[in-house]
Protein backbone atom coordinates (compact mmCIF):
# COMPACT_ATOMS: atom_id res chain seq x y z
CA UNK A 1 0.00 0.00 0.00
CA UNK A 2 1.24 3.96 -0.96
CA UNK A 3 0.70 4.83 3.10
CA UNK A 4 2.99 1.96 4.33
CA UNK A 5 5.80 2.48 1.54
CA UNK A 6 5.74 6.19 2.11
CA UNK A 7 4.39 6.86 -1.17
CA UNK A 8 3.75 6.18 -4.47
CA UNK A 9 6.37 4.55 -6.47
CA UNK A 10 9.67 3.20 -6.08
CA UNK A 11 12.29 4.69 -4.21
CA UNK A 12 15.12 5.96 -5.81
CA UNK A 13 18.74 5.49 -4.82
CA UNK A 14 21.59 7.94 -4.83
CA UNK A 15 22.78 6.74 -8.04
CA UNK A 16 19.41 7.42 -9.91
CA UNK A 17 19.40 10.90 -8.17
CA UNK A 18 22.73 11.93 -9.76
CA UNK A 19 21.28 10.48 -13.01
CA UNK A 20 17.92 12.57 -12.61
CA UNK A 21 20.06 15.51 -11.74
CA UNK A 22 22.10 14.76 -15.20
CA UNK A 23 19.12 14.54 -17.30
CA UNK A 24 17.41 18.04 -16.99
CA UNK A 25 20.98 19.36 -18.35
CA UNK A 26 20.95 16.96 -20.92
CA UNK A 27 17.55 17.52 -22.17
CA UNK A 28 18.26 21.51 -22.11
CA UNK A 29 20.62 20.64 -24.32
CA UNK A 30 19.07 18.65 -26.73
CA UNK A 31 16.41 21.26 -26.65
CA UNK A 32 18.94 23.87 -27.99
CA UNK A 33 20.49 21.77 -30.76
CA UNK A 34 16.90 21.20 -31.81
CA UNK A 35 15.85 24.32 -31.78
CA UNK A 36 18.93 25.35 -34.16
CA UNK A 37 18.65 22.57 -36.10
CA UNK A 38 14.67 23.70 -36.63
CA UNK A 39 15.87 27.31 -37.37
CA UNK A 40 18.77 26.07 -40.34
CA UNK A 41 15.73 24.38 -41.59
CA UNK A 42 13.23 27.27 -41.33
CA UNK A 43 16.18 29.25 -42.56
CA UNK A 44 16.53 27.46 -45.66
CA UNK A 45 12.80 27.28 -46.62
CA UNK A 46 12.89 30.95 -46.35
CA UNK A 47 15.86 31.37 -48.88
CA UNK A 48 14.20 28.52 -51.55
CA UNK A 49 11.08 30.47 -50.97
CA UNK A 50 12.89 33.88 -52.56
CA UNK A 51 13.81 31.77 -55.07
CA UNK A 52 10.31 30.14 -56.33
CA UNK A 53 8.44 32.01 -58.57
CA UNK A 54 4.72 32.65 -56.95
CA UNK A 55 1.17 34.23 -58.08
CA UNK A 56 0.74 36.29 -56.08
CA UNK A 57 4.52 37.28 -55.51
CA UNK A 58 4.35 37.97 -51.95
CA UNK A 59 2.55 34.75 -51.12
CA UNK A 60 4.35 32.51 -48.78
CA UNK A 61 3.96 29.23 -49.97
CA UNK A 62 3.88 26.44 -47.27
CA UNK A 63 6.93 23.99 -46.84
CA UNK A 64 5.49 21.03 -48.40
CA UNK A 65 4.16 23.59 -51.32
CA UNK A 66 7.82 24.83 -51.10
CA UNK A 67 9.31 21.74 -52.17
CA UNK A 68 7.24 20.62 -54.50
CA UNK A 69 7.28 23.95 -56.48
CA UNK A 70 10.94 24.26 -56.24
CA UNK A 71 11.34 20.87 -58.55
CA UNK A 72 8.47 21.31 -61.13
CA UNK A 73 10.46 24.24 -61.43
CA UNK A 74 13.60 22.55 -61.26
CA UNK A 75 11.99 20.28 -63.89
CA UNK A 76 11.07 22.81 -65.95
CA UNK A 77 14.53 25.14 -65.91
CA UNK A 78 16.12 21.70 -67.48
CA UNK A 79 12.98 21.46 -69.83
CA UNK A 80 14.02 25.27 -71.40
CA UNK A 81 18.00 23.93 -71.17
CA UNK A 82 17.44 20.67 -73.30
CA UNK A 83 14.48 22.67 -75.94
CA UNK A 84 15.63 25.69 -76.27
Amino acid sequence: FPAESGGFGKRRSGRSRARLSREPRQRHTANARERDRTNSVNTAFTALRTLIPTEPADRKLSKIETLRLASSYISHLGNVLLLG
